[in-house]
């Protein structure tokens, strides 16, 4: 007998899923209704306090005796000075008071800035307002809040009526309403992912039945169509049921045992005529694209693929019967790796380990060291025994530095985010502080004391703004302007103002190598460029001890060399080198030159090669450091190509 569809197993779980959605759509309907009432009772409460206080604003103006304009003709309006009007709202904790003409027109506020101008609220409202306030009523204005901002603001208006209650002005207060923000923030973000949820529930709901039974009818299907008598017993409407499909794989789970039990006694009987190997053949890791190292259980190299050898710089003929501890002789890591794997039969996987390959490039390679256990005999500790290790590579040096790459980028804009709002404050601050030191200097007269400490102040306060500014440039996120970028041009033009400034008769400069057209914003490259050879000046001011350096070719004398090297395939590019014989960086300071506000120098801001690096980044490219001993320092930006140019190299000599 064929059964309803409803009383099915597939249509009791669409009852019940359909059933929640319900039962959770009613929930939050209640929920966000509940949050709605609330808050529109703290808004009634707050808006009638506002207009309490603009009353008792005005009453107070009125008894000070300040609105004594009042009396005058009926076009004139009522003036307060600001500063009795900001003395108030500081007295109240409101934001501003104001005092407005008929027509919106702000006579007076405790925001100098907005007198003159127009009430934007009054003059957007269509007049509808200013009438209700002619009546003598109070206007309360809608809860103004930016974004999802904690902060909410609130103003309302009251008219301001003389002896015979003719409506002469309107008075303004504002005031800040976290706890109505609050509310409001939270009613939103609430209503918000509540909404989301239960769209996503419906979403679950619809493919919940085909995710889920789709599996279940496709087993169904498979166990009808099994042999035997458990097919034969059931009924074809009877199929789609759970018993029927736990009576069929219960049959089938009794022919894999029946399976296993053939394959035990062929795999014994072909042990006991001695076939089988202990260790994998080449052929099982000759196609394989990671590296792969295949050891004994004394630890000699039995096996390993082309891949292998190209990562170590190895050839197979050398390689193989040499031990472990000599192949892994310059990478400690993964030699520990595999001394452990043979001795304690330990397995380690997502093992990252630095390698170093015969050119001296350090690389960094996910390592996968696997025993491999002997059948039968056991350990002294009851465990299999080790009969080799199978050690798998990849290399990860390109996904390191990408993401290491990627994170800088991402530092980079938090650091815009949080430094625009402190900097701001602190051009605030420089500004008042330039001020009044300026005050000073011209009231100090003559060359006094006063004068010379007002001077000081402007000087220090002008080395604080370049540095704000520096870090604001490296701080603030960046669009590239991109465009095609002439660089033989541009190392021309750069060298040019370099030998036109006379602090620099003394270094030579030298340009050598191509230096390929590619695309990116000149402007920033430009701006590195300088920075890189500023750096290398200044290195030559900072060695008191060997002015006169010898470079590698023999010359003498502080010299500087400006080299183009472009970058081959895959990626394309071109390299970009200042080298300078200089006294070099000491090797502690050389993981901290990038850093912000790192400086040796006396009068440095620490920001010119933390730009070089953000430039560098923000093109997808890098920078590299070499600095060894006294023997100088060379500094390489390295900045890919990118699609659409096929501009030819240029080459200077």
């Amino acid at each position: 007998m064929k059964g309803s569809p409803l009383r099915s197993y597939a249509g009791q779980i669409k009852i019940v899923l359909v059933l929640l959605v319900l039962f959770l759509a009613v929930a939050i309907y209640f929920n966000v209704h509940l949050l709605v009432v609330a808050r529109n009772a703290i808004l009634d409460e707050v808006s009638g306090r506002m207009a309490l206080e603009a009353d008792l604003v005005r009453v107070e103006l009125e008894r000070d005796q300040m609105l004594r304009g009042l009396s005058a003709g009926p076009t004139e309006a009522p003036y307060i000075p600001p500063t009795f009007l900001d003395r108030i709202a500081r007295v109240k904790d409101m934001r501003s008071i104001e005092i407005l003409a008929l027509d919106g027109r702000v006579i007076s506020s405790s925001d100098a800035g907005r007198v003159g101008g127009h009430d934007s609220y009054l003059k957007a409202d269509g007049g509808a307002s200013i009438r209700r306030l002619m009546a003598g009523g109070s206007v309360v204005t809608p809860l103004e809040r930016a974004g999802f901002s904690a902060h909410a603001i609130l103003a309302a208006y009251r008219p301001i009526q003389d002896r015979s209650r003719v409506t002469r002005a309107f008075i303004r207060v504002e005031e800040d309403v976290p706890i109505l923000a609050s509310v409001d923030l939270n009613l939103r973000t609430i209503s918000a992912l509540q909404a989301g949820g239960l769209v996503f529930l419906l979403i679950l709901v619809v493919l919940f039945a085909r995710w889920l039974l789709q599996p279940y009818r496709r087993l169904a299907a498979a166990a009808g169509s099994l042999p035997g008598a458990v097919r034969e017993a059931e009924s074809a409407a009877a199929r789609e049921e759970p018993d029927y499909l736990l009576a069929a794989f219960q049959g089938v789970l009794g022919k894999l045992r029946e399976q296993e039990q053939e394959v035990v006694r062929l795999k014994q009987e072909r042990d006991a005529a001695g076939g089988g190997s202990a260790l994998p053949e080449d052929r099982l890791i000759r196609g394989m694209t990671s590296a792969a190292l295949v050891f004994d259980h004394e630890g000699r190299l039995a096996g390993m693929n082309a891949s292998a050898e190209a990562l170590l710089g190895l050839s197979r003929n050398a390689a193989i019967g040499r031990s472990h501890t000599d192949l892994l002789a310059a990478n400690g890591r993964l030699l520990d790796l595999v001394a452990r794997s043979l001795s304690k039969g330990e397995s380690h996987s997502r093992e990252v380990v630095p390698l170093v390959g015969p050119a001296g490039r350090v690389a960094h390679l996910g390592a996968m060291v696997s025993p491999i256990l002997g059948e039968g005999a056991a350990g002294p500790e009851g465990t299999a025994t080790v009969q080799g290790v199978v050690c798998l590579l990849a290399d990860l040096t390109e996904i390191k530095t990408l993401r290491e790459r990627v994170g800088l980028k991402e530092n980079l804009a938090t650091l815009g985010e949080m430094s625009a709002g402190i900097a701001h404050e602190f051009r605030n601050s420089l500004a008042a502080i330039q001020g009044f030191a300026r005050l000073i200097a011209r009231n100090g007269g003559g060359a006094g004391p006063a004068r010379e400490h007002a001077e000081t102040i402007l000087h220090e306060v002008e080395g604080v703004g370049k540095v704000v500014d520096d870090f604001l440039r490296y701080a603030r996120p960046a669009s590239l302007d991109l465009g095609e970028v002439d660089l033989r041009r541009m190392v021309e033009s750069l060298l040019g103002e370099f030998r036109a400034d006379p602090r620099n008769e003394r270094i030579v400069a030298e340009v050598q190598g191509a230096f390929p057209a590619i695309v990116g914003d000149e402007t920033l490259i430009r701006q590195a460029l300088q920075n890189l050879l500023r750096n290398a000046v200044e290195s030559f001011a900072s060695d008191t001890t060997s002015p006169g350096s010898t470079t590698a070719d023999g010359a003498t004398g502080p010299r500087i060399v400006i080299r183009g090297l472009p970058v081959g395939a895959p990626q394309g590019g071109v390299r970009i080198e200042v080298e300078d014989n200089g006294p070099g960086i000491p090797g502690d300071d050389l993981a901290r030159i990038f850093t912000p506000f790192f400086t040796t120098k006396d009068r440095g801001t620490g920001l010119g090669l933390a730009l070089v690096q953000k430039t560098a980044v923000l093109h997808d490219g890098r920078v590299e450091v070499e600095s060894a001993g006294r023997r100088g320092s060379r500094f390489a930006l390295i900045l890919p190509a990118r699609p659409g140019l096929g501009a030819p190299a240029g080459s200077l000599s």
